[in-house]
């Protein structure tokens, strides 16, 4: 007898983000665009019957797995992304979250939607989740599972953000560090602002430095022709960062975000210009990871030194300010994740479930059959009641143990659930087996990974 359901995939997922590790270590765990790629071709490399997306941001490190039958463990997907950034696995375990199946969809989902961001309510992390996934579409490493999960992800943020008031007030990173500003001076009429990189942040930054009217906004990039077309106000002056130097002496606030995987702005470089700036005081705040600014910088005379840790209480205020966005967020997302979850297991226990309700229903219809040949007195109407009748209770008996299967029962019981369906009810005998989309040992053919809606989702184009 060929099994009508066969092993699911196990949703897993190991991360680490700005409550669970120092800047230091985020830092050293950050994936660059290029890194990312390659590591997942190498995951794919190593587990080709997986899927798999990396998310790396400023604030977070995260890799989503649907594991296979041979696809990595929690250890072993800890161990990966130790190894690939020559890390020692038991320091970097030590400032790790891990989740499986279902609290990692609600993990990612709540990601997505911001309620695990340092600021909640910001929607840069829908663009990132969203570039995380189309990514991993790109390299091959995601498949009809992960197509499924991360659309939803999408749809659920988006829905969070239209019937919530999540996003009201400062929502990014830029916003709080604007607040930091203010904080320290009461006006800018007078200040020379210096911001580095022309990068998502430094957009995010220029837009709110424009309301606090500075003295002179210096846009510093490597490219200067990039710098000079974000430079829409007569305020701005695109500047080329080979200047740094001089851009120093002149800056009383700077704001720096750039992609460099080194520091911009060392020690010894603002040591040398503090004379030259007849020791001002200058601040400095870094939203950058890696980090673009040593951090022995904040130890010199009259600099003072913020990355992006340091807003954290401001953060903080922002989140108790919203305190109540969350609980109604929490119900869009779960709402969210009780689809998808449904889906995860249907496209499963679907051959399962039509062959357990066939079998039951050739039963009552040939014990039907019997009845109504051993009372032609029948009328047509009663003959039809009885096989209404017939038919609302294989319905009702099945719905209990079906929807359990289907809907309650956690992925990884539900082979076992499923085997013993099939052997106490006889199923099995008359199909050839359910699909599924991670091929048994031998199978020649590695997972599809072309690409799947996830059913009824919302467009997250």
């Amino acid at each position: 007898m060929e099994h009508l359901i066969k092993s699911s995939p196990v949703l897993r997922m190991v991360g680490l983000n700005h409550r669970t590790a120092p800047l230091s270590v985020r830092e050293n765990l950050a994936f660059s665009d290029q890194h990312c790629a390659a590591a997942l071709v190498r995951l794919a490399e190593l587990y080709p019957q997986s899927e798999a997306a990396i998310l790396s941001t400023c604030n977070r490190v995260e890799l989503y797995v649907a594991a296979g039958p041979h696809g990595p463990t929690l250890d072993q997907m800890t161990a990966f992304l130790a190894e690939f950034h020559e890390m020692a696995a038991p320091d970097l375990r030590a400032h790790t979250y891990q989740h499986e199946d279902r609290a990692m969809v609600e993990h990612l989902f709540q990601v997505a939607s911001s309620l695990d961001s340092m600021v909640l309510g910001e929607t840069q992390i829908l663009a990132q989740v969203k570039q995380a996934y189309v990514r991993s579409a790109e390299e091959k490493t995601v498949g009809t599972c992960f197509h499924a999960l991360f659309q939803r992800a999408l749809a659920a943020a988006k829905d969070v953000h239209d019937r919530t008031k999540l996003s009201a007030g400062r929502t990014s990173l830029a916003t709080i560090a604007m607040a930091l500003v203010q904080r320290v001076f009461d006006q800018l009429g007078d200040k020379t602002v210096l911001v580095i990189g022309a990068g998502k942040i430094s957009r995010l930054v220029l837009r709110q430095l424009g309301s606090l009217h500075p003295r002179k906004i210096l846009l510093a990039n490597r490219t200067p022709q990039r710098a000079l077309e974000l430079c829409g106000a007569a305020v701005m002056e695109p500047v080329d960062l080979v200047h740094l130097d001089q851009l120093l002496v002149e800056a009383d606030v700077v704001l720096t975000g750039t992609g460099a995987t080194e520091a911009v702005i060392s020690v010894e470089m603002v040591r040398k210009l503090l004379k030259a700036r007849q020791y001002r005081p200058m601040f400095i705040v870094d939203l950058a990871v890696p980090r673009d600014v040593e951090a022995g910088v904040g130890s010199l005379t009259n600099i003072y030194l913020y990355n992006i840790d340091d807003l954290e209480k401001l953060a903080d205020e922002n989140r108790r300010r919203r305190g109540d966005q969350i609980a109604v967020s929490l119900q869009v997302i779960n709402q969210h994740a009780e689809e998808f979850l449904h889906w995860f297991s249907a496209r499963n226990t679907g051959p399962l479930v039509k062959e357990l309700y066939a079998n039951c229903r050739r039963i009552s219809n040939a014990e039907l059959e019997g009845l109504l040949a051993a009372h032609p007195e029948f009328t047509p109407e009663q003959r039809q009641a009885l096989a209404k009748t017939l038919h609302r209770v294989v319905g009702k008996i099945l719905h209990q143990p079906v929807s359990f299967l289907t809907g309650k029962a956690p992925s990884h019981d539900q082979v076992h659930l499923a085997a013993a369906m099939e052997t106490l009810f006889g199923l099995g005998g008359k199909t050839s087996g359910g699909q599924t989309d991670f091929p048994a040992d031998g199978d020649k053919d590695k997972i599809d990974r072309r690409p799947s809606p996830a059913p009824d989702a919302a467009d997250s184009s």
